[in-house]
């Protein structure tokens, strides 16, 4: 089994990468909530993802087949992962500005953290603690320093909660896909997992109804359910997959402290959000505190997952 002490590069550089996408995917879902419904874009964005996936899955063919005793997992993971997550994610950028929710998203390493040490067998060092901490200063002196314009908002409260949900869900699939991906691989296992969340998306969007071929044809549309669709969600499941298979899900899902710098900058540059002297600040914050713990972890030498 690789190990982060093994050749960690690859790995490191496809966790970036996605961090990146993820980042500016708040910029793409806040622009399509101007002309469809939450539940609708986490659809169709993923019914665009499983058909790159297959088309993926027949070029690579790997193995599919998955063991019994380990549906239940796969079930879980996919579930709670892909439409609980996006539910959340995208109702609450509804009510918060997209800089303001990719930076909240950077709790998920911490509660990753926490979970990751009462199931696995070695919980994260004092270092490793030390910078998701120095982590969660950043974002908390983002947040905070913007606090008075946002409190103007009555569904302030009620968006970062929503995005706290979400992110607490992203830890929950994070650790349960751990040994999933070392058994099946990056592809099969988002296969599996993507083609069901995808169904229950679809069951998910019946009430409301699908947009109509007039609204997804307008190029500022399309455009935005294609990156989210085909980069977010097919490509960047699989190189996070795959990151989380040789990193671990603790290291792995720090790198979510990313998200934030990528998307207050995209919120900034794209939709004119403005950025804080704060923003810029914690932002610093939240990438010192993630080479701090990938440094503990290189460490520490090769960790055990439940």
């Amino acid at each position: 089994m690789n190990t982060p002490s093994q050749n960690p590069a690859a790995p490191l550089l496809a966790a970036t990468f996605v961090t990146a996408l993820w980042g500016l995917s708040f910029v793409s879902t806040k622009t399509l909530l101007g002309h469809i419904a939450p539940i609708q874009v986490a659809f169709l964005r993923h019914l665009l993802a499983t058909c790159s996936i297959w088309l993926a899955v027949a070029f690579a063919r790997p193995p599919l087949r998955v063991h019994e005793s380990d549906l239940p997992r796969m079930v879980v993971a996919s579930l709670i992962g892909i439409p609980v997550y996006f539910y959340f994610e995208n109702t609450a950028l509804l009510y918060i500005p997209a800089a303001l929710a990719s930076i909240v998203t950077a709790s998920s390493p911490a509660m990753t953290a926490v979970i990751e040490s009462r199931v696995g067998k070695r919980g994260l060092s004092p270092a490793g603690w030390a910078g998701i901490l120095r982590s969660a200063a950043g974002v908390a002196f983002v947040v905070t320093g913007d606090a008075t314009q946002a409190l103007q908002n009555a569904n302030y409260f009620r968006g970062i909660s929503m995005v706290l949900i979400s992110s607490l869900a992203w830890a929950v699939y994070t650790v349960l896909n751990g040994p999933l991906v070392r058994k099946y691989g990056a592809l099969a296992t988002n296969a599996h997992q993507i083609s069901l969340a995808t169904a229950v998306l679809a069951i998910m969007a019946i009430p409301g109804g699908m947009p109509g071929v007039s609204v997804i044809a307008r190029p500022q549309v399309a455009f935005n359910l294609a990156y989210l669709g085909i980069a977010c969600s097919f490509l960047a499941y699989v190189l996070y997959l795959f990151a989380l298979r040789r990193l671990g899900p603790t290291l792995v899902s720090v790198f979510i402290n990313l998200v934030p710098v990528f998307g207050v900058a995209g919120s900034a540059v794209i939709l004119g959000e403005r950025l804080t002297g704060a923003q810029l600040l914690g932002g610093a914050g939240v990438v010192v505190g993630i080479f701090v713990v990938e440094r503990s972890q290189r460490k520490a030498g090769p960790r055990c997952t439940s």
